[in-house]
């Protein structure tokens, strides 16, 4: 199965009206700093948003609402995710939904936490985790009079993820539709956020061994990510081109497969880290290539170099803490 990392852009895109209901309780040097520490997280300089989230945070703990609080935690949480830094993450998201108390369902914030839990869940390998957080969030919207269908729309190409992890593919292709015939009635046919639909797809596709079919949706995405006017964060683009060079590779294009998986990598560790879990699946997707294609020797290497940021980082896809589905 192959994992995408596009979904975490459309939520941070999507539901930036439903985190800015925690801000108005804020003062407007503590908006300033969340609006500074998430440009830098956009600009890939996690370390020093972390530093600017982590200063807020101790402001929050100490003289701010419940709302302002959970939004903090949960900026600090995606940004230890991008970090690679997964212990870290759940422990943010498990604390800011701890905070939250909300009598209103369809509550956006709640909602936004329990998604970006899952996600982080879903890059940890445990999708049966991510599934009862992800029905509830669209659970959640939809029960809204208005309901938010670009927030929707994110919760079941989620769900669809994690439904082609647990290896229900029938139910993830009919999901999937359903978000991806809301992403194009919202966003329109060209807009970027269509990629993550896309892309998922693709990973459908390949899940099943319809290889073929997978070219199309993968090639797809990374034309209208190309073509965006909207600038979009380099591992987000290293997603798309792994996905792609997955797809070259089952259809025999090895040339192709190669290139797209090599500049993956390349994208990967430039703007993630020579550590971060998410390039050992690059590295490992590479190597896999590499293999079929006769070059064993260099294959062989960069598989050891991918086992051994899996072995440095055990803990992604086993879990740290209790599944907080209950908390709400």
């Amino acid at each position: 199965m192959l994992r995408l990392k596009t979904v975490r852009w459309v939520w941070t895109t999507s539901l930036a009206a439903a985190l800015a209901c925690g801000a108005a309780a804020q003062t407007a040097g503590a908006v300033k700093q969340l609006a500074e520490g998430r440009q830098l997280r956009s600009q890939g300089r996690y370390a020093e948003a972390r530093t600017v989230f982590q200063a807020l945070l101790r402001g929050a703990l100490t003289d701010a609402p419940d709302s302002r609080l959970a939004v903090v935690l949960d900026d600090l949480g995606i940004d230890e995710e991008d970090c690679g830094n997964y212990a870290e993450a759940e422990a943010a998201f498990n604390h800011a939904l701890s905070t939250t108390y909300s009598s209103i369902a369809d509550d956006p914030l709640p909602v936004a936490l329990k998604t970006h839990l899952a996600e982080l869940y879903t890059a940890e390998l445990r999708p049966e985790a991510a599934e009862p957080l992800l029905r509830h969030a669209a659970a959640a919207v939809q029960s809204a009079a208005l309901a938010d269908r670009k927030a929707l729309s994110v919760a079941y190409l989620d769900l669809a993820v994690t439904c082609t992890m647990l290896r229900r593919f029938q139910e993830a292709e009919s999901i999937l539709r359903q978000a991806q015939g809301l992403m194009e009635t919202e966003y329109g046919p060209s807009h970027p956020a269509l990629a993550a639909g896309l892309l998922s797809y693709a990973g459908l596709l390949t899940a099943e061994h319809r290889y073929a079919e997978a070219v199309v949706p993968a090639e797809r995405a990374w034309q209208i990510l190309q073509a965006s006017p909207i600038a979009i964060p380099r591992p987000y683009l290293a997603s798309a081109l792994g996905v792609l060079g997955m797809v070259y590779h089952h259809t025999g294009r090895t040339a192709e497969a190669k290139s797209y998986a090599r500049q993956a990598v390349d994208m990967a560790e430039a703007s993630l880290g020579p550590q971060h879990p998410r390039l050992g699946l690059y590295l490992a997707n590479y190597a896999a290539i590499l293999k079929q294609a006769g070059h064993r020797s260099e294959a062989k290497a960069i598989r050891k170099r991918a086992d051994e940021i899996r072995d440095q980082n055990p803990a992604a896809g086993t879990g740290y803490t209790i599944n907080v589905a209950a908390l709400r």
